[in-house]
């Protein structure tokens, strides 16, 4: 994913020694860490690439939220082998420390009320996000049974270099790419949904500077603590790109909340945390994507 591949980057640049593994080896030109391809799911790759690791990021995802309602069994096989498997590792190489990227979207579900705290209800109303409940219940499990700390960090709506371009997820890299071609943008609902944008490199930052920093077991909101609705970024995407939007207008989803806005003082408590507001960042990036590092790597592993 490309939040992972932000990590790695930032990371390799701090001067960390990075092992990433992705599914498929990157494209394009050489990284300047190692990459490893293969299944997080399988013991032997997991044996090899945490090998020597002081510190694990796992960012890994598959089914999107909008789609994981319709195949859960699918989405219960995907998502909780690979960190079954990761945690199991982990303890057999003695790995100390792990950062797991969670879902500040999915996982409080539409009673939390807002700003939405992390000690808020989980009610999560989609397959996914009860799967990441789950993959939190199990990190915060293994860590205190095997005594290594863990950083669960509830992220919010990330977008940034990298984001996707296409498909159900990620909708300022998909509605900039509909908007340049002058396409219509999807709109699930009327577009009075609210939701909590967080650049990939402010998370990039929080999650390297955690790592420096291990202390037990802490859950953490990692968003901009704003809310801003899709529409009005939609409109703001446009404006960017000095286009006319064509809205197609269809059904809200039932796996959608209608706010998420993160109450994000307990990490401003631990860092100085200051995520860039994403109109400014949209309206500053023009005709490119919102400004950061380029970068061709995959899910981070710190060593």
């Amino acid at each position: 994913g490309f939040i992972g591949r932000r990590i790695a980057r930032l990371a390799h640049q701090r001067g960390w020694q990075v092992r990433a593994l992705s599914r498929r080896a990157a494209a394009g030109s050489a990284l300047p860490y190692e990459q490893v391809a293969g299944d997080a799911a399988d013991p032997m790759v997991m044996s090899h690439v945490l090998d020597g690791v002081s510190h694990v990021v796992l960012a890994a995802g598959t089914v999107k939220p909008a789609e994981s309602n319709v195949h859960p069994l699918e989405d219960f096989r995907t998502n909780l082998a690979p960190l079954l498997n990761t945690l199991e590792t982990m303890v057999r190489r003695s790995v100390p420390d792990l950062t797991f990227l969670s879902s500040a979207g999915t996982v409080y579900g539409p009673q939390a009320g807002f700003p939405t705290s992390e000690d808020a209800p989980m009610w999560p109303i989609s397959s996914y996000g009860i799967q990441k409940v789950a993959a939190e219940r199990y990190v915060s499990m293994y860590a205190q049974q095997f005594g290594f700390s863990a950083d669960i960090l509830r992220c919010s709506n990330v977008y940034g270099p990298g984001e996707p371009h296409a498909g159900s997820q990620g909708l300022i890299g998909v509605a900039r790419t509909v908007l340049r071609e002058n396409r219509s943008v999807a709109l699930y609902g009327d577009g009075s949904a609210r939701r909590d944008f967080v650049h990939v490199d402010d998370v990039a930052d929080v999650v390297e500077r955690l790592a420096t920093k291990p202390d037990g077991v802490r859950v953490l909101n990692v968003g901009s603590g704003e809310s801003v609705a899709i529409r009005d970024i939609i409109d703001t995407l446009a404006t960017s790109l000095g286009v006319e939007p064509v809205i197609d207008h269809r059904p809200a989803r039932p796996t959608d909340v209608p706010v998420v806005q993160l109450d994000i003082s307990r990490i401003r408590s631990l860092l100085d945390f200051q995520p860039r507001d994403v109109r400014t960042a949209l309206l500053d990036a023009g005709d490119g994507e919102a400004a950061g590092i380029t970068s061709h790597s995959d899910p981070a592993v710190l060593r």
